[in-house]
């Protein structure tokens, strides 16, 4: 993958710094627009203990853009090594699986990311995995080890030997709820779940941003009861894709919004307002936890240079 990459560069920078934006036409896609309270990036703070992980979407073109937020993917594990992968959704453009061995699973997934398939990858799915068939994901995820996406939301609680606190990611299906469909389940499981690890660090992704400085301005369904119980169980960040670009959005009520949706797919523009960051690039975040702080940092074609500083509520020992 890696030295795929430097053949492209070596060859076309162009190909690598530019994308396309949603009327096909050739934009710039490396370009930072929206930056304050932001840190420089150091990689001292893999000194603590904790868990790295990696935030990327809107994965599923098989296209030269998904190759190379692949290769940033894969370098930035090389340099700083991951604990996991976290896929906000869209992992199959443009209609999903039909079932567990489509081609698309080779050609826009496995093919692309066999460099780093000893990672554990955490899914959910997003509008266009739902144009195809969930459970054909569902038979996909389940026949490698790795994949984690056993149903439409699930818990998936993340621990190491030498700590005595675990992270919990909750991930939910959000694409219902913009359908108009009634949820009553799935909100009752999310209540559930938060309730009981109220006072443990919880973690909920899933495809749509409630809040967005993008194209889609964030989604409605999402802004009442789903919303509600974020701030309710003080949940200190929501994991987001479905605006193809990269943003990160200061905490209300005690969230922060974390949007990755720049891993393959056509970028879209950004607002910035009250953004820490906003860029239009291809690429993802890294996200480093400690019991004190969350530390998110863009990885776009310019390299990590920057990281963001989100302090945490004490974290309950297990």
């Amino acid at each position: 993958m890696l030295k795929q990459l430097l053949f492209i560069l070596i060859l076309c920078p162009a190909l690598y710094l530019y994308g396309c934006n949603d009327d096909g036409k050739e934009s710039t896609a490396n370009e930072t627009l929206c930056l304050q309270d932001q840190l420089a990036f150091d990689p001292a703070i893999f000194q603590q203990n904790g868990f790295h992980l990696f935030v990327i979407g809107d994965t599923g073109t098989g296209d030269a853009n998904q190759q190379s937020a692949a290769a940033l993917l894969e370098g930035y594990h090389l340099n700083y090594p991951l604990d996991g992968i976290i896929h906000t959704g869209d992992i199959f453009y443009p209609n999903g699986l039909d079932s567990a061995d489509d081609d698309n699973a080779y050609s826009k997934f496995t093919s692309v990311y066999q460099g780093l398939s000893p990672l554990p990858w955490y899914f959910v799915a997003g509008n266009h995995d739902h144009d195809g068939s969930i459970q054909a994901l569902i038979s996909f995820a389940a026949g490698f080890e790795s994949l984690h996406y056993p149903e439409p939301y699930y818990l998936k609680s993340l621990s190491k030997p030498d700590l005595n606190w675990q992270v919990n990611l909750l991930a939910t299906d959000t694409t219902p709820f913009t359908f108009g469909l009634v949820q009553t389940g799935q909100l009752a499981w999310l209540q559930n779940q938060l309730s009981a690890r109220e006072n443990q660090l919880n973690l909920v992704i899933g495809h749509h941003p409630i809040f967005s400085r993008g194209k889609y301005d964030g989604t409605e369904e999402l802004q009442g009861s789903f919303y509600q119980l974020l701030k309710q169980y003080r949940v200190p960040l929501y994991l987001s894709g479905h605006d193809h670009n990269l943003q990160l959005l200061p905490r209300r009520e005690g969230t922060a919004f974390l949007i990755s949706g720049g891993g393959g797919a056509p970028v879209h523009g950004i607002s910035c307002g009250e953004n820490l960051y906003g860029d239009k690039s291809h690429g993802g975040f890294g996200l480093f936890i400690s019991q004190e702080s969350m530390y998110v940092i863009p990885v776009t074609p310019d390299g990590p240079r920057h990281m963001f500083s989100l302090p945490l509520e004490q974290v309950a020992d297990n």
